[in-house]
């Protein structure tokens, strides 16, 4: 039974987020609010199994929130809300406390099937982020010949790099910043759609470790 806690910059976007989590049944409310600042204190307390979250709120960038989630014993998934995968600020925010990320007005699904992917482990990553991704490893893109490969995906020895991806995760990152969509590198793998999924999602939990070293090596 997940509990959900949903910040949004307008109210209006807020009661619809309120009433869409209504009608999932086994799914409750933890909380909700417009301003970070106010909410984190409630959002430790009341210990969401998934904080759906502005990329912006009333009161500032979501990513102020990431010093009350890194205190948490067991901080919450974050879904993040943005007008595009590439909107400014996006791969920080997805860098230091997101899991996954919702468009909405676009061909992507809704608020109900995003908070179904999330706390399946499921996620998606645009070209864009898929490129930053690459850059903050320090990894380049391999051959899109080698990399669609079905044997690129059990290519589990280590890339290199900064981040200790292994090849296979190079492979994947290349695919996705080629333009793949999740579909395309699942038949070129002879995989499941779930599987390149959940590996992208694993892939955002990486760069959740790189940003609490950096921050650990900043202090």
């Amino acid at each position: 039974m997940p509990h959900v806690y949903v910040l949004r910059h307008h109210p209006s976007a807020l009661h619809k987020a309120q009433r869409a989590l209504a009608s999932m049944p086994g799914w409750t409310l933890a909380g909700a609010g417009t301003h970070g600042r106010l909410a984190a204190e409630d959002i430790v307390r009341t210990r969401p199994d998934i904080l759906a979250c502005d990329l912006r709120l009333a009161d500032g960038p979501a990513t102020r929130l990431e010093s009350a989630l890194r205190g948490m014993d067991e901080p919450p998934l974050v879904l993040l809300f943005a007008d595009s995968p590439d909107e400014l600020g996006m791969f920080d925010a997805l860098r230091s406390i997101g899991n996954g990320y919702a468009v909405e007005g676009g061909r992507t699904q809704g608020l109900i099937g995003a908070l179904r992917r999330l706390a399946s482990g499921r996620a998606s990553m645009s070209p864009q982020l898929a490129q930053q991704t690459l850059a903050l490893a320090a990894l380049g893109r391999t051959r899109l010949a080698d990399a669609q490969l079905p044997a690129a995906a059990r290519d589990y020895g280590q890339a290199g790099g900064l981040l200790g991806f292994t090849r296979a995760d190079q492979h994947l990152l290349s695919l996705l910043a080629h333009g793949l969509l999740v579909g395309e590198v699942a038949a070129r793998w002879r995989v499941g759609e779930v599987e390149i999924e959940r590996r992208i999602h694993a892939l955002y939990q990486r760069l959740h470790g790189s940003a609490r070293a950096a921050a650990q090596a900043a202090a």
